[in-house]
């Protein structure tokens, strides 16, 4: 071994020279710098490193040695001696994966060829013999050898062991290069997802291997590598043969002593099936299209008859066309009811399907509260008295107008009314009209059964009847489509409707409404 590089494992090791003086492990020694010219005879050379060694690596109390570029054993100190249980006499001269315990195993022959390779110290822990456990400092030598100094490493090979055990448990791909980008772990799941051994992957540089495509990957680690900023990468897909048209996330963290980890996770069975609820979600969507496309049309060609039905039963049971048997008016007045009763129905599908109700168009016009309700509710004043029910209609004589698309606030008050009408079996409905604070507020009360508790909640839900579940009765019953409607209607035209009371002495139901127009053209 030469001066120059018997000095540069004395300066790996710590050691200051300073006036030429040399300090360290508390044994004084001639600075060897001060020694070079000395050296260029090679029986003076001989002398230095003999006397380095007698004076300054016996006093160690860690193991020390050292093998020339053809990784045979140099030195091994009184300490090697002891705590490996290995003289020096039988391993001077031989190969160090034979002479050193567990040196054959192919993780640590990786390590230590990654430091002869790359130039650059590295630690790495060892378990020695009887299990003692020690931190490997391998340090390169400038003849192309090595020197190996083991320290007591307990405390660092446990907490190694632990975070190995943790990182080996995980099914996330992760590996870890230092700042020279060589790989110094890569655990089991990496080792599948990757096809490579640790012992093979440990000291290789990471960027001769990564994937040219995408570009984003390698970008994102060198990134991560200069700045020390984490990163993450959603969904690549590495052009690699065996991971071809798979897909990982990816984090890349800095890390304490100089480069970075690498978590990956493969994420292929994900994206596949969020592909494929994207794929059911549109074929619904397309399928909910064409349902309502359909029902538009067969609600557009039914009303057109079920107008002219029940305008001539209504001719007929008025005797228009002259007296009739009473049987026959009875039928005709009967059919006129079904035929009304059908045609609401028929809207009420055609406002569900033919759009959303939330798009719907409104055309606001001033009207008249008070004369628009007697003119638009007399004809829910005649059902209610048929069945000997009172109906009020109280609207005070300052009620302002109000704008407000008539249509919509009809389709609104007939849910409401035919509601309370039809589940009011005795007393009376009422409507209430005010004004206050801009607002149009109305107020349906009835003396009905009114609403069980446990029914208020789903009373506006689509198809939910919350009446006689024993009556089979369709035009009775209903569909369960209108309070559903009304209250969209109602949000449509920038207002609220609310279920305000019930008891068993009947409901109250709240419409709320802007009187201006421009509310419910902005909403």
């Amino acid at each position: 071994m030469t001066a120059g590089a018997w000095e540069s494992s004395l300066d790996w090791l710590g050691w200051n020279f300073r006036d030429g003086v040399g300090v360290g492990m508390g044994v004084g020694m001639r600075n060897p710098l001060r020694m070079r010219a000395l050296a260029q005879d090679s029986a003076v050379s001989s002398t230095i490193v003999a006397f380095t060694r007698n004076s300054s690596l016996e006093a160690l109390a860690d193991p020390f040695l050292t093998v020339g570029e053809d990784w045979r054993v140099t030195y091994w100190n009184g300490a090697a001696e002891r705590a490996l249980a290995v003289a020096r006499e039988g391993v001077l001269g031989q190969p160090l994966w034979e002479a050193l315990p567990g040196g054959g195993e192919p993780l640590l022959r990786a390590r230590l060829a990654s430091v002869v390779a790359t130039g650059t110290a590295l630690r790495v822990p060892y378990a020695g013999p009887g299990g003692a456990a020690y931190t490997l400092h391998a340090a390169p030598l400038e003849d192309g050898g090595l020197a190996l100094h083991f320290r007591d490493g307990s405390d660092h090979v446990q907490l190694a062991e632990r975070f190995s055990r943790l990182l080996e448990s995980i099914r996330d791909g992760f590996l870890a290069v230092d700042g020279n980008w060589r790989v110094v772990y890569v655990n089991r799941a990496a080792e599948a997802l990757l096809r490579v051994r640790l012992h093979r992957a440990v000291g290789a540089s990471l960027l001769d291997h990564l994937p040219a495509e995408p570009a984003e990957l390698a970008a994102t680690l060198r990134a991560t590598m200069e700045d020390g900023r984490p990163r993450r990468l959603d969904a690549v897909r590495p052009a690699v043969e065996w991971l071809r048209g798979r897909s990982f996330d990816l984090s890349a963290d800095p890390l304490a002593g100089g480069g970075i980890s690498i978590l990956f996770q493969d994420v292929t069975e994900r994206e596949e099936r969020q592909a494929e609820l994207e794929r059911l979600a549109a074929e619904a969507q397309e399928a909910a299209r064409a349902k309502g496309r359909f029902f538009a049309a067969v609600s557009h060609e039914l009303r057109t008859p079920l107008h002219a039905i029940v305008g001539y039963t209504h001719l007929l049971s008025t005797d228009s066309y002259g007296d009739m048997p009473q049987a026959a008016s009875r039928a005709a007045e009967r059919a006129s009811v079904c035929a009304e009763h059908l045609a609401r129905l028929i809207d009420d599908v055609l406002i569900l399907t033919t759009s959303d109700v939330d798009r719907l168009a409104v055309y606001p016009a001033r009207i008249d509260v008070g004369e628009y309700l007697a003119e638009v509710l007399e004809p829910l004043r005649r059902q209610a008295e048929a069945k000997l029910l009172g109906f009020v209609v109280d609207t005070p004589a300052d009620l302002p107008p109000a704008a407000v698309d008539p249509e919509r606030f009809r389709q609104i008050l007939y849910a409401l009314l035919t509601n309370a009408i039809k589940f009011t079996a005795r007393g009376e409905v009422r409507v209430e009209a005010r004004a206050a604070g801009g607002r149009l507020l109305l107020r349906v009360e009835d003396t009905g059964q009114g609403i069980a508790p446990a029914d208020r909640a789903r009373v506006f839900e689509a198809f939910e009847q919350v009446g006689d579940d024993a009556r089979t009765d369709s035009i009775n019953r209903g569909t369960g489509l209108g309070l559903t409607i009304a209250r969209r209607l109602a949000q449509r035209l920038g207002g609220t409707l609310t279920l305000a009371a019930s008891s068993d002495a009947g409901s109250t139901f709240l419409l709320d409404l802007p009187l201006d127009a421009e509310a419910q053209a902005g909403n």
